[in-house]
C-alpha cells in the first residue's frame, strides 16, 4: 500500500521539465513589477557641477510639505521644508499656480516655509524643485 501512495504522490506531481505553477505566478508577478517600475524615475537625478557642488533634486535629508491654508477670503499656498542635513540647500521652486519660480534657501538641521502665495481660490497645488548643495 505504501508503493502505491508513492506512486501517486509521483504521478500527480510535475514532471522536471514542467515550470511549478507557484514558480509562473512569481515570474509573472516580478515582469509586472519590472514592467511598472521602467517608467519615470522615483528620484530625478543629481549632477556634479563641480567644486563640490551637486544640482538637480535635492537629497533625502530634505522634506517638503505643502499646506493649503484658509484665510478670511482667499486661500494662503505654504511650503514647508525640514533640513537634516549637515548643510545648507539652495533650491529654486516652481508652482503651478502663479507659475513662477522663488528661491528658498535651507540651513542646515533648520526648519522654513515659503509662502507661495497669499491670496488665491487655488484648493491644491504642485511643485517642482531644482536645488544646490555642497556637503
Amino acid at each position: 500500500m505504501e508503493r502505491t501512495m508513492r506512486a501517486e504522490k509521483v504521478a500527480g506531481a510535475p514532471r522536471a521539465s514542467e515550470p511549478h505553477p507557484l514558480r509562473v505566478r512569481r515570474l509573472v508577478w516580478l515582469g509586472l513589477v519590472l514592467v511598472l517600475s521602467c517608467g519615470r524615475p522615483a528620484v530625478q537625478p543629481t549632477a556634479y557641477v563641480g567644486d563640490g557642488v551637486y544640482e538637480g533634486s535635492p537629497p533625502m535629508c530634505l522634506q517638503t510639505r505643502k499646506e493649503v491654508r484658509p484665510g478670511p477670503w482667499q486661500k494662503a499656498l505654504l511650503v514647508h521644508f525640514k533640513n537634516t542635513c549637515d548643510y545648507a540647500i539652495d533650491c529654486l521652486v516652481y508652482n503651478d499656480v502663479t507659475e513662477q519660480e522663488q528661491r528658498a534657501i535651507v540651513f542646515a538641521d533648520r526648519d522654513a516655509m515659503l509662502i507661495v502665495t497669499a491670496a488665491t481660490d487655488e484648493s491644491s497645488f504642485d511643485i517642482e524643485l531644482d536645488c544646490q548643495w555642497k556637503p
